[in-house]
């Protein structure tokens, strides 16, 4: 088990140990998406969904989150005035990524 794996470990049992404790004076609590209000509905065959549920599974992600983040990314490709070619090589490194990732998943 390396460091991080057992620090997360150790962190995550002493949340579930002390999660009725009382939030400390000056902790901020917030909730990142709760501006989020809008749902916007997509249509996408059956094979469409379990290629984006299984990619989300190998990441570790809930597929909606993981197709937002998809979206979110390339506005902000297109806000930024990217060319199609550095838009493409900004989906190749993400795609390495996740093959590395994958591939690590799959030695350990």
């Amino acid at each position: 088990m390396s460091d991080i794996q057992r620090i997360i470990e150790e962190e995550t049992e002493a949340s579930e140990d002390n999660r009725d404790a009382p939030i400390p004076d000056g902790a901020r609590v917030t909730r990142p998406n709760r501006r989020r209000s809008t749902v916007y509905s997509i249509r996408l065959n059956l094979d469409e969904v379990a290629a984006l549920q299984s990619i989300a599974d190998a990441a570790g992600v809930p597929g909606s989150t993981l197709a937002r983040s998809w979206i979110v990314e390339r506005i902000q490709e297109e806000r930024a005035g990217l060319s199609d070619a550095e838009a493409e090589l900004r989906a190749a490194q993400r795609h390495l990524a996740h093959l590395q990732r994958h591939l690590r998943q799959q030695a350990s």
